[in-house]
């Protein structure tokens, strides 16, 4: 489990809009979440990821109080969500999967409507998230005309109309084609970096949220096993050789360089640091050992790289 340090470091006065602290959830006698923790700050895109049933969905379903928590808690901008319901739920604005639209309504009218579910929500405010949105054109046309990537951006105008700090958004990207996502990633991160609100997104595609977030968490049978910063440049490259005998190989790496390496496709896989010239001699410990080389290729360390390392072990 990720050690507690990793999650807020000693010392840090950053502002965190959201605080999960020690959460779990037990549904009959099974254990969906497993003591998780994060702070997520204020201003930056923040992605969930893990494989199906993970426990993703779950832990979204708890931070919006759509379910009971077992035990833990979470905060929102220093508001319970058990014991200050109402008040941590004014600052949240989410669309947990497709947003639910109603079709024989224009833009504008279901936005007049959901308007109606807050306090004060004047008809500036309502221009203003159209605009933002960039649905001007088409607001006063019936929802039912509106393309998949133009009601998840009326959907976003709707969760932005009580002008929350913490926008969640669960699989955003569903059926959209490679410009709606381009297009959402980009009012995603206006969002957050130009309006100072925390987005949590939860995604499968992860080559979107790479590009989309700041940093990640992996959550993998319930529990935390990583936070990724991908902002930060990455030090270390992967390693790809197709040797045989791989399990030679393998163990050749564990005992005279410490390397801890998977198999993946028929090929070998390791990671050293970047500024690393252990290569060459890599190479020459396999020929001597007559292990048989036929390709090595060098790659950063992509999210997804991250990704399948830990979450097929």
């Amino acid at each position: 489990m990720i050690t507690k340090q990793l999650l807020k470091d000693k010392g840090d006065t950053m502002e965190f809009n959201v605080e999960i602290n020690h959460l779990s959830k037990t549904i009959g006698k099974k254990k969906i979440i497993k003591d998780l923790s994060l702070n997520i700050k204020k201003g930056e895109v923040f992605g969930l990821l893990g494989p199906n049933g993970a426990g993703k969905t779950t832990t979204i379903r708890m931070i919006v109080g759509l379910i009971d928590i077992t035990a833990g808690s979470v905060k929102i901008c220093g508001h319970d969500v058990q014991t200050n319901h109402k008040e941590a739920l004014e600052n949240v604005g989410a669309i947990v999967e497709n947003p639910e639209m109603y079709p024989f309504l224009s833009g504008l009218e279901n936005l007049k409507y959901f308007s109606r579910m807050h306090q004060d929500i004047s008809p500036e405010k309502i221009n203003e998230v159209i605009e933002f949105v960039n649905l001007k054109s088409r607001i006063n046309d019936k929802v039912k005309t509106y393309s998949l990537g133009m009601r998840q951006r009326l959907g976003i105008a709707q969760s932005l109309l009580n002008t929350p700090k913490v926008l969640i958004l669960d699989e955003p990207t569903n059926g959209l084609d490679p410009a709606g996502i381009k297009e959402l990633r980009q009012y995603i991160q206006k969002l957050a970096h130009e309006k100072g609100v925390t987005v949590i997104v939860s995604s499968h595609i992860l080559s979107e949220i790479e590009l989309m977030c700041d940093r990640v968490a992996i959550i993998k049978e319930g529990e935390l096993i990583a936070i990724e910063n991908l902002k930060e440049k990455t030090d270390h490259r992967n390693y790809q050789l197709k040797v045989t005998p791989i399990d030679k190989a393998q163990e050749l790496l564990a005992k005279e360089y410490q390397l801890t390496s998977q198999v993946r496709d028929e090929l070998l896989e390791f990671q050293l640091a970047a500024s690393n010239v252990e290569i060459p001699n890599i190479i020459n410990l396999f020929v001597e050992n007559n292990i048989a080389i036929y390709s090595i290729e060098s790659k950063e360390n992509t999210l997804e790289d991250k990704f399948m390392n830990l979450t097929l072990k």
